[in-house]
């Protein structure tokens, strides 16, 4: 919109408060992610799927006696004078659609146009990343797709990335490997 902000259909946000609420929620996540059969995979992701875990610590901080005998207020919380730190971190896990060659998924119609559309963003995708790496990247054009605008702060930034990469060791599919 013209704010900047991303509308993704079905997105939800949904607060957990232990590692057994997240893992529901990553089963629920994953069993809702749009697969397909192709020539290539029989169980092929038709779209990407983003997890963002977003952690927050609240710390109260009670700021010494302003007499200066060195000793802290012992009025509690909640009080004018209480300091609260909020730090925040958040974890993007992104499981993203592999790039597809027609001519070995045997894709057409709807599944060709999924296709499409999964090798456009991932091409945008490369092209963030590459102009990251250089040494004087200039201007990096994050809106050429959503999931590079959605990305965008972890991508950016002090963020760090690890990235995993499943290739197949068929020759047949050897495109495919070195483009991933």
């Amino acid at each position: 919109d013209k704010r900047g902000s991303i509308s993704v259909e079905g997105l939800k946000e949904i607060a957990v408060k232990s590692g057994e609420e997240l893992m529901k929620v990553f089963r629920t996540g994953e069993s809702n992610k749009s697969v397909g059969s192709t020539k290539m995979n029989d169980r092929s992701s038709r779209s990407h799927a983003i997890l963002k875990i977003i952690m927050e610590r609240k710390t109260m901080l009670n700021p010494r006696d302003d007499d200066g005998d060195g000793k802290e207020n012992a009025r509690g919380p909640n009080k004018s004078s209480d300091l609260v730190v909020k730090t925040t971190s958040a974890l993007n896990l992104v499981d993203l659609a592999g790039s597809e060659s027609v001519r070995h998924t045997g894709a057409s119609g709807m599944q060709k146009k999924e296709g499409g559309m999964i090798n456009q963003s991932l091409l945008t995708l490369s092209k963030v990343l590459m102009s990251l790496g250089q040494k004087n990247p200039g201007h990096i054009n994050y809106r050429d797709s959503k999931l590079t605008r959605i990305l965008k702060p972890s991508l950016s930034g002090n963020a760090r990335m690890a990235v995993i990469c499943c290739i197949s060791p068929s020759d047949k599919y050897m495109e495919e490997t070195r483009s991933t």
